[in-house]
């Protein structure tokens, strides 16, 4: 529940037809100055100045991603309560507000087409309905908490637990899959799901955030898959779970050991308790499914 002071100051800065509007839509979705102008109609340093004045009330976040720079409501605290305080004061069926819905569909739509030429996401590796499943059914036991996907690609690994998740967030190196991922994720109805950019070896986090963490073919062809195995060890609460999938012939070609028994050495020397390793046939070939949990080590004096 906001409080009384952050109420009003949302109230004053929110307080005007097209900044309620740009609330409605930076709500669902993380957007550029230019594709909410194309969706608004309206010049670019008209809807920079509305942005502004909502970014000073601590009502939208602003970040940058190499070339672009995005806006979207909070993901979570006061702000984020106060934003969806004041989006419940509007009719979500008015007339303005469903034509600009339509018009930021047709405009992800068109970066998601963008992106995945510059990917040639058809060439990707797809992870197949028995992998999902597995997945789904190795974290079913416990919430699934703040998620992190590590190498989040299009976005698959959000599609699939995100809406399980307290929080979301999705890192990947590559800005154009980001661009593609924001188009899946927001445009599955997930808004809450955040996406970022950031190495594998440097996450953009200062503390232990999360309570699961995945890690889909990230591991086996990188160059210090220990060290990115620590940073994401790193990053998530005591006792938290990392899942981490991988191509049984490409962790053999990585190393010489079995590539279940390389799984177990990298977990352990990672700080990561294995619970399990599951092999999964595909059509595609043989994946291994590994679930460890950050081991809580004791400070006291033996």
């Amino acid at each position: 529940m906001p409080s009384f002071l952050s109420a009003v100051s949302g109230l004053r800065a929110a307080a005007e037809p097209t900044r309620l509007r740009l609330l409605a839509l930076l709500a669902r979705a993380e957007l550029t100055v230019g594709e909410i102008c194309e969706i608004l109609g309206q010049s670019q340093p008209r809807v920079s100045r509305h942005l502004k004045l909502l970014c000073d009330a601590g009502l939208l976040d602003r970040f940058r991603e190499q070339l672009w720079v995005y806006y979207r409501a909070p993901a979570s605290g006061e702000a984020r309560d106060t934003v969806w305080q004041l989006l419940a004061l509007v009719d979500e069926d008015d007339d303005v507000l469903r034509r600009d819905r339509r018009r930021m569909e047709e405009v992800i739509a068109e970066r998601g087409r963008r992106a995945a030429d510059h990917l040639a996401e058809e060439d990707a590796p797809k992870t197949s309905d028995i992998v999902d499943s597995t997945i789904v059914e190795e974290l079913s036991s416990e919430p699934i908490g703040a998620l992190l996907d590590v190498g989040t690609g299009s976005g698959h690994m959000l599609q699939l637990l995100g809406a399980k998740a307290t929080r979301a967030v999705g890192v990947d190196i590559s800005s154009e899959a980001l661009r593609l991922a924001r188009t899946k994720v927001h445009g599955a109805g997930l808004s809450h799901c955040e996406l970022q950019r950031g190495d594998m070896y440097d996450l953009p986090f200062a503390a232990p955030l999360f309570d699961t963490v995945v890690a889909e073919r990230v591991l086996a062809e990188a160059e210090r898959p220990l060290a990115a195995l620590a940073e994401i060890t790193r990053t998530l609460k005591h006792g938290g779970r990392a899942v981490v999938i991988e191509d049984f012939d490409a962790l053999s070609a990585a190393s010489s050991a079995n590539p279940i028994s390389t799984l177990r050495e990298w977990f352990a020397k990672t700080g990561l308790e294995v619970s399990r390793v599951r092999p999964v046939d595909t059509e595609a070939g043989h994946l291994l499914v590994a679930i460890g949990r950050r081991v809580v080590r004791s400070t006291a004096a033996a």
